[in-house]
């Protein structure tokens, strides 16, 4: 098959035209985007009516004899429907990896259609014998097809998704995609990331065609002299630097500063290289206002209360960060995160803040508890400060709230719950599982309580003692539904020094940019708890199939909600375990990973 593309002159009327077919498909390319949203807004519209005439016939009570009756009455075809489109779902939301980006098997999938559809869109109507067909002006372009028209195709394409790249970058919940698919931030940067791929892939065909026009016709000497051209290459060499994966998991914070500037600078260069683009630049530039905006408003200057943590068998403290619940801080809901750090000038604050997740009730506790492992970086600064400060208290600057708040909502709509969490990852799990506990019963030993269990492996048992509730009552009942793991691991490092002033952490550019990650294996030995401790502990790893097993063995028609917050290896074998249940029985399940960092 020969190549249908070749170097020929054009009158001004047929550059016009070809302008108008670059145009046409460009905007296609970018308004195509809101199928996917409509079809997200259908599907929810369908399934909030089929959950409230649900609930309307039901008791509103778990397992309650109505679900039973209207299962056990089900049509067997609409039944095999229902456990096929489980474990059609359950297989879609398996971790994928495509290059160095990791999401769900659904999500890949939707990547690589985007990227081939937008592929076709730089073809469509190009080549031989095509444009005949539609556009009867181009007879000239029938027989010697315009290889500038496909080169410049895959340039404004590319450009054309910018607005839609950087508003899947917005943090703040009042982000349209946010609102309209109902999506965290954590979950949209996947796709923000996908998409980024997509796009440098793209520029680099149109920079490699383009570079291959001057170098046939001898321009490439002169060419490169010429601004619009140098904007053009210094931008596609940008997205290469971003996109490098040892760049960006081993030089995180480097990475982040070079992401930064390339995000402020990269509309600027295209808006520089050709005015064909700069209605998609005008668009991604108000959206990136709007969000340096929105993210200034979240900003708030607070007085913490810093608590560090010794802990005698891991490898990291831990510290604890308070702040009363002030008018400015009512907002704050369950399991929701915000950004912490040392005030620092607006223009270096985002390179100097972590993203930690809120471990209190703000409601009940009446303050906002943050419980982070320290690592170099932010956590390290923060840990410094306590020495300094007066009382262990610190201004610190908050930004948020961000994350997902329905949690506690969804969890209600299930039969059973079951909590699992490795180390730190409780500072997620815990409001969760006392807000639940607080929904379903005020009092312990209820049969609604019965059904809801949490299971927290840590490796001592100094990690546990900020998870108890302040009130005896709470207490009593908070440690009702618990099972508690303890290991011990050896290789911890001491923080403090013979003179009780902390030393400088571990450094490792591998947890620097982490939030609450676990990196050290689960070990099996035994560690005594502290006298006067609640907690009913247990030696080396929780029995996870055993586990499990207990959760979905009361009965078949329970819909069961697992949440898991952790080192990966753990929520990977739960996942595993549960699998089986959904695949191989048909389960309903809803599952929740909780993850920090990229």
């Amino acid at each position: 098959m020969r190549w249908p593309y070749h170097f020929i002159d054009l009158t001004d009327a047929q550059k016009h035209q070809r302008r108008e077919l670059l145009d046409k498909h460009a905007n296609i390319a970018q308004f195509s985007a809101i199928v996917p949203l409509l079809v997200i807004q259908l599907w929810s519209g369908f399934s909030w009516l089929r959950k409230t005439w649900q609930n309307h016939n039901d008791l509103d009570l778990p397992s309650s004899p109505y679900r039973k009756d209207v299962s056990a009455r089900s049509p067997r075809g609409l039944d095999h429907a229902r456990v096929l489109l489980r474990k059609v779902r359950w297989w879609l939301g398996e971790e994928q990896r495509l290059g160095d980006i990791v999401g769900t098997r659904g999500q890949v999938i939707f990547a690589l259609s985007w990227m081939v559809w937008l592929f076709w869109l730089c073809f469509a109507e190009t080549g031989d014998g095509k444009l005949n067909i539609m556009h009867h002006k181009y007879n000239i372009m029938l027989k010697n097809s315009d290889y500038l028209h496909v080169t410049k195709r895959f340039g404004i394409i590319a450009s054309s998704q910018l607005p839609f790249h950087y508003l899947l970058a917005l943090k703040s919940p009042y982000s349209p995609l946010q609102l309209l698919t109902r999506k965290s931030h954590e979950t949209l940067n996947v796709y923000h990331q996908f998409l980024g791929k997509a796009i440098a892939f793209l520029l680099y065909i149109h920079a490699v065609l383009y570079l291959n026009f001057y170098v046939q016709k001898s321009l490439l000497i002169s060419k490169i002299q010429e601004l619009y051209v140098l904007c053009g290459i210094i931008g596609v060499v940008a997205f290469k630097i971003v996109t490098i994966p040892p760049f960006k998991h081993r030089k995180y914070r480097f990475w982040y500063l070079t992401h930064i500037l390339i995000s402020s600078l990269l509309l600027p260069l295209l808006f520089f290289h050709v005015s064909h683009l700069r209605v998609y630049l005008y668009e991604a530039g108000l959206i990136y206002a709007v969000h340096a905006f929105l993210r200034y408003r979240a900003l708030k200057i607070v007085t913490a209360t810093l608590r560090h943590i010794p802990t005698t068998s891991s490898s990291t403290d831990l510290l604890e960060i308070t702040i009363p619940t002030s008018p400015p801080l009512q907002s704050y809901k369950t399991a929701q995160h915000t950004y912490l750090s040392l005030p620092h000038h607006p223009l270096s604050r985002n390179l100097n803040s972590n993203p930690f997740t809120l471990a209190s009730l703000p409601h009940s506790d009446g303050h906002l508890r943050f419980l982070v492992r320290i690592y170099a970086g932010n956590t390290a600064a923060l840990l410094a400060s306590t020495t300094s400060s007066s009382g262990g208290q610190l201004d610190l600057t908050l930004e948020g709230p961000y994350g997902t708040s329905t949690h506690p909502d969804t969890l209600l709509g299930y039969d059973r719950v079951l909590f699992v969490a490795g180390g730190v990852g409780a500072a997620f799990i815990v409001p969760l599982y006392r807000q639940l506990l607080e929904d379903l019963s005020p009092s312990a030993g209820s049969h609604r309580r019965s059904k809801v269990k949490f299971v927290w492996a840590v490796r001592s048992a100094e990690e546990t003692t900020w998870a108890l509730p302040s009130g005896e009552k709470e207490r009593q009942g908070f440690v009702e539904r618990m099972e508690m793991y303890v290991t011990a691991g050896g290789g911890g490092t001491d923080l403090q020094g013979a003179n009780g002033a902390p030393v400088s952490p571990r450094t490792s550019e591998d947890v620097e940019a982490i939030e609450l990650q676990e990196r050290s294996t689960l070990l099996t030995s035994r560690t005594e708890p502290s006298s006067g401790d609640q907690f009913h502990y247990r030696a080396g790893r929780p029995d996870l199939p055993t586990i499990v097993h207990e959760t979905f063995s009361h009965s078949s028609t329970e819909r069961v909600a697992v949440m898991v917050c952790g080192p990966k290896s753990l929520s990977r074998d739960l996942r595993r375990e549960v699998g089986n249940w959904v695949v191989g029985r048909g389960r309903e399940v809803w599952w929740w990973e909780e993850r920090f960092g990229w």
